[in-house]
């Protein structure tokens, strides 16, 4: 190995935690906002914080990954992965339905077979978070899609994840590709992000929007 700069981590294109060297590391400033909406520095004042773009290539498969954030310089930790897609699940889902997540990407390349089963694992948990009764699964994501949790095309999109689920623990080992989990990723984020994020977001901006007209009620611009 030569004396550039690597970074150990985990590789979502390839499922394995190795040496990522960085080829390319872009400085820059940003304009920073308080949790009230207001700018906080100017994106040239000297006490906010640097930021900066890192481009990585994984030594184990060649495939690039890009890091984006509050600079090192700032603290111990790397700016956070913005492409590909790592592990982690918004932090509005449920601790439990991320741990499965985060499992079930860890292997998302190596043992798809394994991935397809722990997002239905994640569906089951999902219902249980929601409050569906035990039983078959299929019937609890029935369940959720008639009282509103998920729209209809959702619906049809937990119901898919599912019957893969199922071929993956009862079909044969070829049944369950890496290119069908791109699928399945896509489609169990699809569903978190409707049960839990924008509903958590949601929630945030409405709070917002209802001490400005509390504000605004007491004469206060």
């Amino acid at each position: 190995m030569t004396d550039e700069e690597r970074h150990i981590a985990f590789c979502p294109n390839c499922g394995n935690t190795a040496p990522q060297r960085v080829v390319y590391c872009h400085r820059y400033k940003t304009e920073w906002y308080s949790t009230e909406g207001d700018r906080r520095t100017d994106k040239h004042d000297v006490d906010s914080p640097d930021c900066e773009a890192i481009l990585c290539i994984c030594e184990t498969c060649d495939e690039a990954l890009l890091y984006a954030g509050i600079s090192r310089d700032w603290g111990d930790n790397w700016p956070g992965l913005v492409w590909p897609e790592g592990v982690e699940l918004d932090d509005a889902v449920p601790h439990i339905i991320r741990d499965i997540y985060s499992e079930a990407a860890l292997v998302k390349q190596r043992a798809p077979r394994a991935f397809a089963l722990l997002i239905r694992r994640a569906l089951e948990a999902v219902c249980e978070d929601r409050g569906t009764p035990t039983g078959p699964l299929a019937a609890r994501l029935k369940q959720l899609a008639g009282r509103g949790d998920v729209p209809p095309v959702l619906a049809e999109m937990t119901d898919v994840l599912r019957v893969l689920g199922n071929t993956a623990a009862h079909g044969p080992l070829q049944a369950v590709t890496v290119p069908m989990t791109w699928v399945i990723d896509d489609f169990f984020r699809a569903v978190v992000e409707y049960v839990y994020v924008a509903p958590s977001k949601l929630s945030r901006v409405k709070k917002k929007l209802e001490k400005v007209g509390e504000l605004e009620e007491e004469g206060v611009s």
